[in-house]
């Protein structure tokens, strides 16, 4: 199966730390402009560390791509909390306009997250013999 193979796997992984060194950057950029607090910004750097720690062991042996997965799972259930607290505020009238821009922002990245967390779950199904 293709998204079994190794040129997929590698070149999955090698996608995640695209992502991820996209996502670091616009988390700094976000911190540094807006003033999030360090507490706001850990789960985003726990994140990140999972995906780079997560396929630096897929490069190493394949067979830890659960690993990796966890890493998207974690990464998805982030990105979802995010959007949806911005979600809540906007509902409720509470939301400011960076609220509302972030939220576009978290819906792409949702997206993204989960698309990788489930292709990621595809590849840790059994394989045939």
């Amino acid at each position: 199966m293709l998204i079994n193979s190794q040129v997929f796997i590698t070149r999955f992984v090698i996608f995640t730390f695209c992502v991820t060194a996209i996502h670091f950057i616009l988390e700094s950029l976000y911190t540094i402009q807006f003033g999030q607090s360090f507490l706001g910004l850990l789960p985003d750097l726990i994140a990140d560390a999972l995906l780079v720690t997560g396929g630096v062991l897929v490069l190493q042996n394949s067979k830890a791509i659960g690993i990796l997965c966890g890493a998207w799972g974690f990464t998805f259930c982030l990105h979802y909390r995010s959007w949806a607290w911005r979600f809540e505020s906007v509902q409720d009238g509470s939301a400011t306009s960076v609220d509302e821009i972030t939220m576009i922002v978290l819906a792409s990245t949702m997206f993204i997250s989960i698309v990788c967390f489930i292709l990621n779950l595809l590849m840790c199904l059994p394989k045939k013999d």
